[in-house]
């Protein structure tokens, strides 16, 4: 994640600071296997980053761990997984330095765009960076899976097949810059629902993975959107109609496709161009219960 330091003086004293992007990610494929011994469920995501991103700013101030939030509506106490993550951290390397986590979200939450697992991600790296902590990939991946299983993802972004809980990932090359229409209508969906509700033995038709990991590697955006597919959007669909209005709305646009990302309820086209892009948010905008967003695909460099 790219990191700019920074030291603004407090009281005469210079204050060490961190300022880093939290982007979010969208599943160009999302397909449950089945249910896991541990509780939780074995599954095949090709992922990417894109544009849109949360700012988180990390320094060495308050006291124990605190977050400073601009949104009313984002807890500031052990509900946010920026807290878990910092506290983890703490606990795991017997850390007593204070931090200040501010946090400016753009990401919408329980969206289906990964923005509180990116965020608990990066406050990770930021701070195992802010306190000099000699953590290697293997013990990052281990306290990234105690938080949630998109969060070891996000520790590089970029694009990626996700196996097993989110752990296991093969990363690929990302696709060219595209162009992303994101409508998320105002319905409730939780992850815990979702994955209650969905029935494996019952899906219809599934995504072909190894397919998709080609067409990104080959960088072929038209193979991409037609390969879209993810098993939550028929149960979500059904559950809320206005979720599959929108995505047709957005096919009728210049779109190669478009599909659910996570469990929703957000539905993302990848556009031809930023003029269609803009041309089917501007359409969607006047719908009344859909927030809409335009963005593209973005990988950091490495």
């Amino acid at each position: 994640m790219p990191v700019e330091v920074g030291k603004p003086v407090e009281g005469g004293k210079p204050v060490k600071e961190l300022h880093l992007n939290a982007y979010a990610k969208v599943n160009l494929t999302l397909n449950v296997v089945g249910a896991r011994s541990d509780g939780y469920h074995e599954i095949e995501s090709v992922m990417h980053t894109i544009a849109l991103h949360d700012s988180i700013t990390l320094r060495e101030a308050g006291t124990g761990v605190e977050v400073l939030v601009t949104n009313s509506e984002v807890p500031n106490d052990h509900r946010n997984l920026v807290v878990r993550a910092a506290q983890l951290l703490r606990d795991a390397f017997a850390v007593e330095r204070n931090v200040q986590i501010e946090l400016v979200k753009r990401i919408p939450a329980a969206a289906g765009l990964g923005g509180g697992s990116s965020d608990a991600a990066v406050t990770l790296l930021g701070l195992a960076q802010l306190w000099k902590l000699r953590l290697d990939g293997r013990e990052l991946m281990a306290l990234a899976m105690k938080l949630g299983s998109d969060v070891p993802f996000f520790l590089e972004g970029g694009a990626a097949v996700a196996r097993g809980r989110g752990e296991r990932l093969a990363f690929l090359p990302p696709l060219p810059t595209t162009w992303v229409v994101l409508a998320r209508p105002q319905v409730a969906v939780t992850t815990e629902w979702a994955y209650r509700q969905l029935n494996p033995a019952a899906i219809a038709a599934r995504p072909d993975t190894t397919a998709m990991a080609d067409a990104v590697k080959r960088e072929d955006v038209r193979d991409v959107g037609r390969l879209l597919r993810n098993v939550f959007e028929d149960l979500i669909t059904a559950a809320h109609p206005l979720v599959g209005d929108v995505k047709k709305r957005i096919l009728r646009g210049e779109a190669y496709g478009a599909a659910l990302s996570g469990t929703g309820p957000t539905v993302f086209g990848l556009m031809a161009n930023e003029a269609a892009a803009r041309k089917v948010a501007e359409e969607l905008q006047a719908l009344p219960e859909v927030d809409v967003q335009v963005t593209r695909t973005f990988a950091e460099e490495r």
